[in-house]
C-alpha cells in the first residue's frame, strides 16, 4: 500500500518536471528565433558567389547594312527610341576618338539599360520591321555588355566595332531632323582586321586610333 501510494504521489512530481522541461526547450527556442539583427541561415540558402561572365562572341556580318522595311511600317515611337539610340551610340564612338574608356563605359551602360528596359515594352512593331529591330538590338546589346566587361582599350574597341553595322542599320529608320551621318571605315583597326564607325562628320577621326597616326585612317564608304 505504502508503495502504490509512493508512485502516485510521484506521478505529480514527474508532471511539473516534465512541464517545466517542455517549457524551458520551448522559450529557448523562441529565444533564438527572436534574436534582433540576426538572420536565422537555412540550409540551401548559401549565396552564390560564382562570378558572373557576361562576355560573348557576338556575330555579325560588316556588310550587312540593308535595310529592307517599308516606310509605312515604321512608327514614331520606333523613330524616337532608335534615335536615342544612336546618338548614344555616336557618344560612345567620340569618347573612343578621345581615348576616354570611362566615358566609353559610361555610354555602354546607357545603351545596356536602355535596350534591355525596352524589351519589356511593346512597340507594336510589325513582323518585319521587329525582326530587323530584335535582330539589331541584340547585337548592340551583347557588344555594351562586352564592352562593359573589357578592363583595356583594344577588347572595348573590339566590342564598339561589332555595334557599327546594326547601329548603321538603326540609323536608316531613325529620325535625326536631317543630320547628315556618315558610315566609315578604316582597314588598318583592330590590328589589320579592319573596321567599321557611324559618325556625325564627313571628316575622318578615328575611334579605332591606337596612335596619332591612325587618327586620320579612313574613308567615308555610306551615309545617311
Amino acid at each position: 500500500m505504502s508503495f502504490f501510494m509512493s508512485n502516485i504521489l510521484n506521478v505529480p512530481s514527474l508532471t511539473v518536471i516534465f512541464s517545466f522541461f517542455l517549457l524551458s526547450c520551448g522559450n529557448q527556442q523562441q529565444q533564438a528565433e527572436e534574436v534582433p539583427g540576426k538572420e536565422v541561415e537555412l540550409a540551401g540558402d548559401e549565396a552564390d558567389e560564382t562570378p558572373v561572365d557576361t562576355s560573348e562572341v557576338v556575330e555579325y556580318d560588316q556588310g550587312d547594312t540593308v535595310v529592307n522595311v517599308n516606310e509605312s511600317q515604321i512608327n514614331d515611337r520606333l523613330r524616337e527610341h532608335t534615335s536615342v539610340l544612336v546618338n548614344t551610340y555616336l557618344e560612345l564612338g567620340e569618347a573612343l576618338m578621345q581615348d576616354d574608356a570611362e566615358a566609353a563605359r559610361d555610354r555602354a551602360e546607357q545603351i545596356r539599360e536602355m535596350l534591355e528596359r525596352n524589351e519589356q515594352e511593346n512597340m507594336d512593331l510589325q513582323p518585319q520591321t521587329k525582326e530587323l529591330y530584335t535582330n539589331a538590338a541584340h547585337i548592340i546589346r551583347q557588344s555594351a555588355r562586352n564592352l562593359l566587361a573589357a578592363d583595356t582599350m583594344p577588347p572595348i574597341r573590339t566590342a564598339y566595332a561589332a555595334m557599327a553595322p546594326a547601329a548603321y542599320k538603326l540609323a536608316k529608320i531613325s529620325d535625326f531632323n536631317g543630320q547628315d551621318l556618315y558610315y566609315q571605315f578604316c582597314p588598318e583597326a583592330l590590328e589589320g582586321e579592319g573596321a567599321y564607325w557611324l559618325s556625325r562628320t564627313a571628316e575622318i577621326n578615328n575611334p579605332y586610333g591606337e596612335n596619332d597616326s591612325m587618327k586620320n585612317c579612313g574613308e567615308t564608304v555610306g551615309g545617311i
